[in-house]
């Protein structure tokens, strides 16, 4: 019975220096480890460039300076071309402008087909965020109510 324990324990002790072994090789072979580096550090290429759902219709009413508000809609389409229809609202005034729109990264560009100052938004999760001239977000108290939601 002791000879037969002796014996399991021995096999027992072989088998985990055995397996020990193992994990060193592989601790210390780069070509081991490489692949799982590689597959823990890949970087999240999912931008708005990438994926499919900033093309769509946005609505939202953006702060007016010298109006309560300017009731604002933008359909993105799938040719890349955009409509922009702004309404002054407390006014009888709307605005219509159509062109073309480019999306690097999470910047969006509205280039009107008229020769007119570029429009600048960031693509956010079903939203997009109007941006300044320098295409940087507003900030301040009305931050939050320079975005429109996607429908």
């Amino acid at each position: 019975m002791k000879r037969t324990l002796l014996i399991l324990s021995a096999a027992g002790l072989l088998s985990a220096c055995g397996g020990n072994g193992r994990k060193q090789a592989a601790a210390t072979d780069p070509a081991a480890s490489a692949s799982t580096e590689v597959t823990l550090q890949a970087p999240d290429m999912h931008t708005a460039e990438t994926s499919l759902d900033y093309l769509g219709t946005y609505e939202g009413t953006l702060p007016g300076a010298d109006c309560p508000g300017i009731r604002t809609t933008i359909v993105l389409a799938a040719d890349g071309s955009y409509t922009l229809h702004m309404e002054y609202l407390e006014r009888d005034t709307a605005y219509d402008e159509k062109g073309s729109f480019e999306v690097k990264g999470n910047l969006l560009t509205l280039t009107p087909s008229d020769g007119g100052q570029p429009g600048y938004y960031k693509v956010e999760e079903n939203r997009l965020r109007h941006l300044d001239g320098d295409r940087q977000p507003i900030t301040g108290e009305l931050a939050e109510h320079y975005v429109l939601q996607k429908k």
